[in-house]
């Protein structure tokens, strides 16, 4: 299998077709869409190629600015169809119950690709599914979290054949939108939505997990299995020892303060082992935290209503002040200041390209008429 040397890993292209099909609501066609990202149209075709995860990250981006939605990934998850699961997709369909399709996705989703990590627990008597997200585009991870979080919501309604299913609360990292919008996303999910969490994900009655499928098949799911069991392990196999230490950084970040004995245990070899080999590819840990330090940052103060002092929490710092001092070091201003000045930007944009398709809208009810 190739081996893509980037920090976002691979994707099945799968995943790239399922989004470019699903921008045809926009009037984009995904050729057009390829060539603007200088991405072959062979990527069509091929049903069992991956592509870098850099690469699905840029068109994910020119799809986001070109459609004008700003829930773009929101709306186009009601497309979601097995096979943007890759063969992770066909095993849940063969599988007896919701539990044995749900234990799946952890297991398997790197099939899919690394865009993020999926965890499920227990929590309060409930079960909770939350979604690691490893892309820090400004742009495209919000709408990623969104299309994620909700396309298990739709494969959950058809896999189970209850069209009307709905979690008890979904999770979600960035900040709220405008009324307007956040009454999309309870209708869509038919659940209260809680902004601004420090995850994303569904909780959910554990009893639905013991629904029977609707055409199980064991003897199919057991090859596929298999099959799914030698695929992973090549792509294990070729990952970088890069993007696996970033992927573990990423889901610390997300519970508590990284700490480089927990990613050295997490891949398997001693501290001093992960140092020589980081060293090696021409990184350390200490960059490597650096780095998503700084992109996590940009990402919280531009999307979310997170204080500076939860942030500085949320990447490890020992106090707010080292934090703001860090952040100085790498943009030059305080993270009070680059929050006013992008999270503002960001906020117009939204209300700005919301305003174009309320709009569009009303003239073609006006022609309509």
């Amino acid at each position: 299998m190739k081996n893509n040397n980037n920090l976002l890993g691979s994707a099945s292209t799968a995943v790239m077709r399922q989004f470019l099909h699903a921008a045809r609501d926009y009037g984009i066609e995904p050729e057009d869409a390829l060539e603007a990202c200088g991405l072959p149209t062979g990527v069509l075709d091929n049903q069992i190629s991956r592509t870098t995860g850099s690469d699905l990250q840029s068109l994910l981006r020119w799809l986001i600015e070109k459609s004008g939605d700003p829930l773009f990934g929101l709306h186009i998850a009601r497309h979601i169809q097995p096979g943007a699961y890759s063969l992770v997709g066909y095993m849940a369909m063969n599988s007896r119950t919701a539990r044995e399709a749900l234990m799946m996705v952890p297991r398997y989703e790197t099939l899919i690709g690394d865009m993020g990590i999926t965890k499920i627990e227990r929590r309060n008597g409930n079960m909770l599914m939350h979604w690691v997200c490893h892309y820090t585009d400004p742009i495209v991870r919000p709408q990623l979290i969104d299309n994620v979080v909700a396309s298990w919501v739709y494969f959950a309604r058809w896999l189970t054949e209850m069209p009307e299913g709905r979690p008890l609360e979904v999770l979600i990292e960035h900040a709220a939108p405008n009324d307007k919008m956040r009454a999309e996303y309870e209708e869509i999910f038919q659940a209260p939505v809680t902004f601004n969490a420090n995850m994303n994900g569904l909780v959910f009655c554990e009893s639905i997990l013991d629904i029977k499928l609707r055409q199980p098949d064991p003897a199919l799911l057991s090859a596929l299995e298999h099959h799914a069991a030698t695929l992973t392990s090549e792509l294990q196999s070729s990952n970088s020892l890069v993007v696996q230490a970033r992927s573990i950084l990423l889901s610390m970040m997300q519970s508590g303060l990284p700490r480089r004995d927990r990613v050295a245990e997490q891949l398997g070899m001693a501290e001093r082992t992960l140092q020589r080999r980081l060293g090696e590819v021409g990184t350390s840990y200490q960059q490597l935290l650096d780095s998503l330090r700084h992109e996590m940052s940009m990402e919280w103060l531009t999307h979310s209503d997170l204080s500076i002092s939860d942030i500085s929490d949320r990447l490890g710092f020992s106090e707010a002040r080292s934090f703001q001092r860090r952040f100085k070091a790498w943009t030059g201003i305080t993270p009070g200041e680059f929050r006013r000045a992008h999270h503002g930007q960001a906020a117009a944009t939204a209300r700005s390209v919301s305003s174009d398709i309320a709009n569009t809208t009303e003239k073609e009810e006006q022609l309509d008429a």
